[in-house]
């Protein structure tokens, strides 16, 4: 794909994603103080209309009074927990190349492009932890090539990091159970709404008309 400056676009959607995934993070540590006895008359619904309306706003759900500290998500402070941070960067870095499915008039970005993104994405502090993320940036590109369904994204590699990781939060209380129950959803939620995002970036960058002939 053609675009205005390519070195821009590239760092430009390294940032987005990055963003998103801190802002992921951060979601899941609010939505988690929820559970707290003094936040009971927070409606959930709102959180989840807060965060997906803005995506790369990291501290979008203070509006709602929420805060992150150690009374409110003690749990979640600890050394092994914050490994989830480049974790969460990683799970959507490797799935950059779902942005080939939008096509300019160029065409849609090539694989050295989405490979340059990914490499910034990478330099930006995103790692695949012990491994906790089961998916790739080939297996998706491979996927993307061959015009196969994805699987979806979800939070699957976050509660075995969690099981293996974090005792404190894997221990069954009614915390940890809403925990895991609302990351199922928000997981998929966000990702949807976050390349949805990551489309409309690509259109400012890029060097195309985009018009009325946009292929997805």
């Amino acid at each position: 794909m053609d675009f205005i400056n390519e070195t821009a676009a590239v760092n430009g959607l390294a940032d987005e994603i990055v963003k998103g995934g801190v802002c992921l993070f951060n979601a899941v540590k609010y939505i988690y103080s929820i559970a707290e006895e003094s936040f009971y008359t927070v409606n959930i619904k709102d959180a989840f209309k807060i965060v997906l309306n803005n995506i790369t706003d990291t501290d979008s759900l203070t509006a709602l009074g929420l805060h992150i500290d150690s009374r409110s998500c003690g749990e979640m402070l600890g050394e092994e927990y914050e490994k989830v941070l480049p974790l969460m960067v990683y799970s959507l870095a490797v799935r950059i190349p779902v942005l080939k499915n939008l096509r300019g008039a160029s065409g849609p970005m090539t694989d050295d492009q989405l490979y340059k993104v990914y490499n910034a994405v990478i330099a930006k502090g995103a790692e695949n932890c012990k491994e906790a993320v089961t998916e790739s940036f080939m297996e998706i590109k491979y996927l993307v090539r061959k015009g196969k369904r994805l699987p979806p994204y979800n939070a699957d590699w976050f509660k075995t990091y969690i099981y293996t990781n974090v005792p404190s939060l894997a221990e069954i209380t009614n915390k940890n159970m809403f925990l895991l129950g609302f990351a199922d959803v928000l997981f998929a939620m966000f990702y949807s709404c976050l390349e949805e995002n990551l489309f409309e970036k690509i259109k400012e960058y890029s060097a195309d008309d985009f018009g009325e002939s946009v292929e997805l």
